[in-house]
Parts: structure tokens; sequence; C-alpha cells
């Protein structure tokens, strides 16, 4: 598929500019996700991905925000879109958009999406008061129903909505924030991606699973992926190795169709 293609190559060029931004203020990321699964089991792109995600410990992505700021949120081509500034409300992660095709919306550009990591708490108890922090703090962001953490949490974060005050949520917001934070993210055990699509439970994996981290080839470049990829991977995907059906291998956006568009255009 030849607009899969394009739009592949270009996110390969957006990761390029955005590891030398982080390099040379000596940054780090990392692919994680399905991402981290392409370079472990295609060397580059699922052949039917047509996205990017990566990671930063929470350290790292809290001055990659601040000096993307002090750029006005460019890099060339591309726009950075800040976790409490965002240009489509989406979830509390960052997100690089590639404005050279936005011609249709930035929801329907190339994008790469930007997990901060924290620190998760030993205690049982403080793990429930991190996960009720970061959906408080997702409904306070966004004034909207949290998304993908099952329905009984969706139907409780519509009444949260209902019954608290504007000028509430902004408080919420810098309160969730320090609390759901709060773990360091170089010195505990276990980290966790808050808000990363498989979930609070899921997510929560021994720090040693990502660090150190290796190089990978990805699409004819290296990156970083997490050290102990196996373990890694099997948490989030269960038998990693095994392909979906076929009636699942396809795009799961628009994105690719409208960029060849914009492209053409």
């Amino acid at each position: 598929m030849k607009e899969l293609e394009g739009l592949q190559s270009r996110l390969v060029e957006m990761l390029l500019a955005f590891q030398d931004f982080t390099e040379a203020r000596e940054l780090t990321f990392f692919l994680v996700g399905g991402s981290a699964l392409g370079a472990y089991r295609h060397q580059g792109f699922i052949p039917w991905d047509d996205d990017v995600d990566i990671a930063m410990m929470r350290s790292d992505f809290e001055q990659m925000e601040a000096y993307m700021e002090k750029e006005g949120n460019r890099m060339g081509d591309f726009v950075y879109s800040p976790v409490e500034n965002h240009i489509i409300p989406e979830a509390p992660i960052g997100y690089l958009y590639d404005s050279a095709h936005a011609g249709n919306g930035y929801e329907n550009t190339a994008k790469i999406d930007i997990h901060p990591i924290d620190g998760v708490p030993e205690n049982a108890f403080l793990r429930k008061v991190q996960m009720v922090s970061s959906l408080v703090y997702y409904l306070s962001e966004y004034r909207l129903p949290v998304k993908n953490k099952g329905k009984k949490i969706r139907a409780i974060s519509k009444i949260i909505l209902k019954i608290t005050p504007d000028v509430m949520f902004r408080f919420y917001m810098r309160l969730t924030k320090r609390i759901m934070t709060s773990w360091s993210d170089k010195d505990s055990r276990n980290i966790c991606s808050l808000f990363g699509v498989a979930g609070y439970g899921r997510e929560v994996m021994p720090r040693s699973y990502l660090m150190p981290l290796k190089q990978s080839l990805f699409a004819g470049r290296y990156f970083y992926i997490p050290g102990n990829i196996h373990p890694y991977l099997e948490r989030l995907y269960g038998d990693y190795e095994k392909l979906p059906p076929e009636s699942e291998r396809y795009p799961r956006h628009d994105i690719y169709r409208m960029y060849v568009r914009s492209e053409k255009s």
C-alpha cells in the first residue's frame, strides 16, 4: 500500500528530527507499544501500522516540554502539542504533528504519541490513589468522560463532570498531577505509562523491563527500545510473536488517506 508507505516514511523523518532535538538537549526517548513490537518483530513498522508511539521518563518529558515551549512548540515542519494546551483533546500525553500535511486538520496528519513514564508506589492503596488521580487529571484537563477504561469508570466520570463546578477543575489538575507524579521515575522499582491504552493494571511493570535501554533497527535507522523487550511485550500483548488474523491487519486510522490527499494538493 503506497499510501501507507508514504505516511510511514514521513513518520521516520519526524522520529529523526525529534531524535536530533532530544539528543542535543541530553534527553532520551524510546519506542513503546506497537512501535516497540514492530522494531522487534519486523525491524520497523508493523506493516499495517499508521502511527508511532514513543515514551520518555517523566523527568526528561517535563524538560522536553519546557524546551519545546521556548521554541514556540515548533520544530521545523512539525508542531508540538503540549499536555495542558492540546491542539486536539485526546489524552494527557504529548503529540508531535506534521504541519506540512495538516490542510485537512491535525487529526488527519502524521503524528507521534509521546508518553511520559512515571514511578509507581509499592503500596496497593497508594497505587489506587495514583490511578484515580490520573483519571481525575484527565477529566479536569479535557472535561470529557474517560475513554478506554471500562463502562463503570466512564459512567462515574460522567457523574463527576456533571456535579463539579468549572472553577474547581484547574485546582484538581494541579493537585492530581502532583499526586500522580509523586513517585520517582529513577528510583521506583515499578513504572507506568499512566495514560497508556493497555490500562493502569497492565501498564504497571518493573522498571527493569525498560532500563537499561538498548538500540534496535527500525525502518533502517536505530532507536532505543525497552532493554528487556520480551517480558515488556508479553506484559502488554501476551503472545506477541503471533500475528493477528488477516482481518485485523489494517490501519486503525484514516490518517494515511488524508495524508496522501494533502500531499497531492
